[in-house]
């Protein structure tokens, strides 16, 4: 029986947006004149809200689901970002 070495614990994690057509051109469209990947530029932006909320002592307050994206299921956007 052989033992399988691990390797060093990855320290990142999967994560799945939702974002109508046309943020995600514009997404790309920054990013690519920053010369940044999508998932770069959005860590970044979510990495430089997360310090401001936490200097501000508050969280930033965004409209839930204002704009639904149709995803073919009843609710689809707006209860898949809800809590559970």
């Amino acid at each position: 029986m052989s033992i399988m070495k691990q390797g060093p614990a990855i320290s990142e994690a999967r994560l799945q947006l939702l974002v109508p057509r046309r943020l995600k051109a514009s997404l790309r469209q920054v990013a690519r004149a920053r010369g940044l990947s999508v998932g770069e530029y959005v860590r970044r932006l979510i990495d430089v809200d997360l310090r401001r909320s936490r200097a501000q002592g508050r969280v930033t307050d965004f409209p839930f689901g204002q704009n639904p994206i149709r995803t073919g299921r009843r609710h689809g956007s707006t209860d898949h970002d809800r809590a559970r």
